[in-house]
C-alpha cells in the first residue's frame, strides 16, 4: 500500500514546478511585449507610453510620432530625450544611447537623473523646474564622465507636461577649446617673451655709462651696447658677431690678465679688478671692469658678459685728493717749522716774558694772516697787494695817511708770498717801536714793479721809511733783522739789502718768480 504523505509531497512538487514554468512564461512574454513596445515607440507605431501600476497608470500620448520625425530625431547626431514630470525617460534616441554608452532599453523608463554626475545634479533639478540650456557632466556606463549641454523646454500633452530635451556632448568643444587655450597661452608666453626681451635691450641701451658686452667661448662678440660704444668707440656693427676687439694693456695681455679673468669668473661666479683699458682710438682709461660667466637657461656657460664703467676722473681726483694730502702734510710741518722757529728766536732776544708773550702773538697772528690769503686762492697763489694790505693791517687804520703802497698786480707762490709777509711784519712793528710811525710826522712807503717775461719775472720791492726819528744802526742783530736778511733772501732766490739809513730804514728786495710758481 503506498505512503500517502509521499504521494501527496510529489503532487505538491509538481503544482509548484508548473507554478514556476507558468510565472517564467508570464514573464517571458513581458520581456518581448517590452521589446515590441519599445521597437514601435522607435519605429513610430504607437502613440503612447503607459508609465505606472494600475493604482497611479499615466499615459503619455505620442502626438507628433509621426515616422518622418521619429526617423528625424533617430538620425540625429545629439541626445533627444522626452521626460515625465517625474523626470523619468519615456523616449531616447539612439545617438543618447550611444553617448550613454548603454542599450536603449538601459534608458527607457529610467530616472535621468541617474545618468547626471553627482556635482551638476543641482543644476538638472533647476532645469527641470524652469527650462532652459545648461553645461553638466553626464555618466556613461562605465562610470566615465563627460561634458554635455542640456537643453530643456516644456511640452503639454493630454496626460500633463513633459520635458523635451537635446543633449550635445562637448567633448570635442572642450579639447578644442583646451587648444586654442594652449595655444594662447604659448602665443602668450612668447608675446611675455618678446616683451622681456625688448625690456632687457632697453635697459642695455639706457645703460650709456657702462659698456656692457659679450663673447662666446670662441671670443665672438655677441653682445655690445650703446655705453660700449660711447667708452671703448667701436659701432655695434663693426663688431657683433665678430672677434672681441683689443681692449686689454699691452702690459695685462703679456701677463696673461685677460685668461686670469675669464677663469675666475668660472670658477667663483664673478672677477672684479680697476686697470687700464683701450679705446679703439688707442687712448687708455681706468676702469672699474666686471667679468661674469653667461648661462643659457640650462645653466651652461655659453661665453663671457663684461661690464666696464670709465674711473679716469675719479682715479684723478684720487691722485689729486693724494696729492693735496701730501702738500698739505708738507705745509703744516713747514708751518709748525717756522712756529717753532719764530718761538725759539723770539723767546732768545726778548728782554722779559711780556715782551716775548706780546712779539710771539704779533707774529703768529702775521702768519695767520698770510695763511688766510693763501686758503682764498686754495694755497695756489696769493697777490702781493693783499701780502702788503694783510702784513700792515694792524697799522692801517691809526696811520693811514702815513703808509703808502703802490704797485702792479703781482701773484706769489705760496713760500714767496708767505716769507715776505714775515720780513714786512717785522719792518712795520720796528717802524712803530723806533722808526717813521713811532712819532707823528713820519712816513712809510712800499713801492715794487715787476718785469714780466716769459720765463721769469723780476720783482723789486722797497720798503723806505722818512720824517722819523734818526736812525742808528742796532748793536745786535734781532730776529727782525735776521729774519729780513737771511730766511728772505733764501726763499725769494733773491737779494735782500737792509739799510739803518740815518732819515729812516729802507729795505730793498730783489727776486726773481718763474712763470711756473706764478701759473
Amino acid at each position: 500500500m503506498a505512503n500517502p504523505i509521499s504521494s501527496s509531497a510529489a503532487v505538491a512538487d509538481l503544482s509548484l514546478g508548473a507554478i514556476d514554468r507558468r510565472r517564467i512564461g508570464e514573464l517571458e512574454a513581458q520581456l518581448a511585449e517590452a521589446r515590441e513596445t519599445l521597437d514601435a515607440i522607435r519605429n513610430g507605431e504607437v502613440d503612447a507610453v503607459v508609465v505606472g501600476g494600475p493604482e497611479t497608470r499615466r499615459i503619455y500620448t505620442l502626438e507628433n510620432a509621426d515616422r518622418s520625425y521619429r526617423l528625424l530625431i533617430e538620425q540625429m547626431r545629439e541626445g533627444a530625450v522626452m521626460l515625465s514630470a517625474d523626470a523619468v525617460v519615456l523616449y531616447a534616441n539612439v545617438a543618447l544611447a550611444e553617448l550613454l554608452n548603454l542599450p536603449p532599453e538601459r534608458v527607457l523608463a529610467h530616472r535621468f537623473k541617474r545618468f547626471v554626475a553627482e556635482s551638476d545634479r543641482a543644476i538638472f533639478t533647476s532645469l527641470l523646474a524652469s527650462g532652459g540650456s545648461a553645461e553638466i557632466a553626464l555618466r556613461r556606463s562605465d562610470g566615465e564622465s563627460f561634458p554635455a549641454r542640456l537643453s530643456l523646454g516644456t511640452l503639454a500633452t493630454d496626460a500633463g507636461p513633459v520635458m523635451c530635451g537635446v543633449i550635445t556632448d562637448l567633448t570635442d568643444a572642450h579639447a578644442h577649446a583646451r587648444e586654442i587655450g594652449d595655444a594662447r597661452s604659448r602665443l602668450a608666453v612668447e608675446e611675455a617673451r618678446r616683451e622681456l626681451d625688448e625690456r632687457y635691450r632697453l635697459i642695455l641701451e639706457s645703460a650709456t655709462d657702462f659698456a656692457i658686452l659679450s663673447t662666446d667661448f670662441e671670443g665672438r662678440v655677441t653682445i655690445w651696447n650703446s655705453g660700449a660704444r660711447n667708452i671703448l668707440g667701436w659701432e655695434a656693427d663693426e663688431i657683433i658677431g665678430g672677434a672681441a676687439p683689443t681692449i686689454w694693456s699691452h702690459e695685462d695681455r703679456a701677463a696673461g690678465v685677460p685668461q686670469q679673468e675669464m677663469a675666475t669668473a668660472l670658477q667663483k661666479g664673478r672677477a672684479e679688478a680697476e686697470r687700464w683699458h683701450l679705446r679703439k682710438d688707442g687712448s687708455r682709461f681706468w676702469a672699474n671692469g666686471l667679468m661674469m660667466p653667461l648661462r643659457n637657461r640650462a645653466g651652461d656657460a655659453i661665453g663671457f658678459l663684461k661690464i666696464l664703467r670709465d674711473r679716469t676722473e675719479q682715479r684723478r681726483a684720487a691722485e689729486n685728493q693724494q696729492t693735496l694730502i701730501n702738500e698739505l702734510n708738507h705745509r703744516v710741518k713747514n708751518t709748525l717749522s717756522t712756529v717753532q722757529s719764530i718761538a725759539t728766536q723770539t723767546l732768545r732776544t726778548a728782554a722779559t716774558p711780556e715782551e716775548a708773550r706780546e712779539a710771539l702773538e704779533d707774529r703768529l697772528i702775521a702768519l695767520s694772516r698770510a695763511h688766510d690769503v693763501l686758503t682764498r686762492e686754495s694755497w695756489e697763489c696769493a697777490a702781493l697787494s693783499e701780502i702788503v694790505s694783510e702784513a700792515l693791517a694792524a697799522y692801517r687804520d691809526r696811520w693811514e695817511d702815513r703808509i703808502h703802497v703802490r704797485g702792479p698786480d703781482v701773484r706769489l707762490p705760496p713760500r714767496v708770498a708767505l716769507a715776505l709777509s714775515m720780513a714786512l711784519h717785522e719792518l712795520a712793528t720796528n717802524a712803530v717801536k723806533y722808526g717813521a710811525l713811532s712819532n707823528a710826522a713820519g712816513e712809510v712807503s712800499v713801492n715794487w714793479t715787476f718785469d714780466d717775461t716769459a720765463d721769469c719775472g723780476r720783482l723789486a720791492l722797497r720798503w723806505t721809511e722818512q720824517g722819523g726819528p734818526p736812525v742808528e744802526p742796532p748793536s745786535r742783530q734781532g730776529f727782525g733783522s735776521r729774519l729780513i736778511q737771511r730766511t728772505l733772501a733764501a726763499e725769494l732766490g733773491g737779494e735782500v739789502i737792509l739799510n739803518f739809513a740815518p732819515t729812516g730804514v729802507v729795505c730793498a728786495i730783489e727776486a726773481i718768480v718763474e712763470a711756473a710758481e706764478r701759473a
